[in-house]
């Protein structure tokens, strides 16, 4: 293919951006301007190796093995650990280790020890079949499913169906299951960092997952960042460039930021969902209908992380997870003021959201041997703990903790976290959020629809004011030339192109589904 000499700017330096810019900078007649609003690269893949400061364990007690474990602010686990996903060819050039995790422990209740391990697998199974049939009804009913219908719906007559009298009758399950598979099933929120009543029961299939484990990278995901940009030597890479217009028109587009304007033939716009959706960038002319009913109508929550830092470990050794199911009790009607009297409004208010979550943390005991636990949380629950400072965010997480593990508050000298290191994705103005979902409302070719290039279309205006006020409210009015500039989606000639997770159906919400839309995204722009 011949391709004459041609200019692109992308838009966002995430994974998305550099697999595109990557793909690129291949062609020599092809030049490439990366701007990225952060002073780093990787997006919402970002390794964090320095949160321990060497001087801490004298003074501080913690452990040395603490010191050398490489912490994932952002993406941590490759879903599908399989040669068929994209990502695995990546982890082997860059050296990347990555374990299973597939052990976890369960509280039922506060105050009471944990369910025996068969009653955790038991459970545990019962809700993932629900899924699976949740998934294959939407499959074999999509057509005739509203689009306004919930997954939580769904599951709650599903439950209802259900008799608990006969166990060899049909539809049995115990009294007990149908009490603990709602409080369980709020695990797929946590996972896709959405409410379950906002989960869209027509889109539960969306999310297409490759064979293979689940597995958590162990010695940093920013490994894939650089193999990904090991060519961008070739790039111009332009870091603390904040955009916030692109203009576009039949022959160029216009690219403007805090630190100057930029023109190129094509520009590729790879910031996350979360930013389209805050309208932080102006598009002239307006993106066409279908691009701003996208943006609008997907999802995008917020997965926040805490990682505490113990002296010693007092959960089991040999788990990956600890769940809590979630529960009212101890935050309304009977609130101890040993754990809780100390806190303030801000802290009680995140504190009950999320004890009324599945609250769950992963270990790095079994990765690292180092006693430190991950805490999790999204929806709501996020946003207020990202509204606490670190030392608030890990005296929530302590008194939730506190509540099942007796030895916080009798040894709090031997056990309690010395320090702790917290995510902040939703109050990032570059990121507003974490990665995307398909809520009630929306659909998957919400996510399509970013597949089509925009394009614009010049026509003479009309001499009557009232003409070109109606003109200029579905396109731009060029003063000088008195035309019109509308959008259009047009696959063949359009110049601004898209990319990053969220435009990628059936791979949305995943590293490797960010990685093949920025490189689709450079073969269309190639073509």
């Amino acid at each position: 293919m011949t391709i004459r000499s041609k200019n692109v700017i992308i838009v966002g330096a995430g994974v998305a951006g550099l697999a595109a810019a990557d793909a690129l900078a291949k062609h020599p007649s092809i030049h490439v301007t990366l701007l990225e609003a952060k002073d780093r690269i990787g997006g919402r893949v970002y390794t964090q190796r320095n949160t321990v400061d060497p001087s801490l364990p004298l003074s501080a007690r913690i452990p040395p093995s603490c010191h050398s474990v490489p912490i994932d602010v952002g993406a941590s686990w490759i879903h599908g650990a399989d040669d068929s996903n994209p990502l695995v060819a990546l982890t082997k050039e860059g050296h990347c280790e990555y374990v299973h995790t597939d052990s976890s422990v369960m509280f039922l209740e506060p105050g009471q020890p944990a369910a025996p391990q068969e009653d955790s697998d038991h459970i545990w199974a019962v809700v993932w079949d629900i899924f699976d049939e949740a998934q294959e009804y939407a499959a074999e009913h999509r057509n005739t499913i509203s689009d306004q219908t919930s997954f939580k719906e769904w599951l709650t007559d599903y439950l209802e169906a259900k008799q608990s009298q006969d166990p060899e009758g049909e539809n049995y399950m115990s009294e007990k299951d149908k009490k603990l598979v709602p409080c369980l099933a709020m695990y797929w929120a946590d996972e896709n960092a959405i409410p379950l009543d906002r989960v869209s029961l027509k889109y539960m299939d969306a999310e297409k997952i490759y064979p293979g484990d689940h597995s958590i990278m162990t010695n940093g995901f920013d490994r894939v960042v650089k193999v990904i940009s090991k060519n961008l030597n070739k790039t111009r890479v332009l870091l603390e460039h904040v955009v916030h217009k692109i203009e576009y028109n039949e022959s160029f587009v216009k690219v403007s930021s805090n630190n100057g304007s930029f023109t190129a033939d094509a520009v590729l716009v790879a910031v996350p969902l979360g930013v389209l959706k805050a309208n932080d960038i102006t598009f002239s002319p307006p993106l066409p209908e279908s691009k701003q009913l996208a943006i609008d109508r997907l999802g995008f929550g917020t997965m926040f992380k805490i990682v505490l830092y113990f002296p010693e470990c007092f959960w089991p050794r040999d788990k990956h997870f600890i769940n809590f199911l979630p529960t009212e009790t101890v935050v309304t009607s009977k609130p101890d003021p040993k754990l809780t009297g100390h806190l303030n409004s801000k802290q009680l208010e995140a504190l009950t959201t999320y004890m009324r979550d599945l609250a769950n943390y992963s270990s790095l005991i079994p990765l690292y041997n180092a006693p430190m636990l991950i805490g999790y949380a999204t929806n709501r629950s996020a946003e207020l703990m990202e509204q606490l400072t670190d030392e608030e965010a890990m005296e929530v997480y302590v008194c939730q903790l506190s509540h099942y593990y007796d030895e916080l508050i009798e040894d709090p000298e031997r056990y309690r976290p010395i320090k702790c290191f917290m995510t902040r994705w939703h109050s990032d103005p570059f990121t507003q959020g974490s990665y995307t979902s398909i809520p009630i409302g929306a659909h998957l070719s919400d996510i399509e629809a970013f597949e089509i290039p925009v394009g614009a279309r010049s026509y003479a205006s009309l001499s009557s004011v009232d003409d070109t006020e109606e003109a200029a409210t579905s396109g731009s009015v060029d003063d000088d030339n008195k035309t019109t500039v509308s959008s259009l989606d047009d696959p063949s000639t359009g110049r601004v192109f898209f990319a990053g997770e969220h435009t990628s159906p059936g791979s949305f919400a995943s590293v490797h589904g960010a990685i093949m839309s920025g490189r689709c995204a450079a073969a269309k722009i190639l073509d």
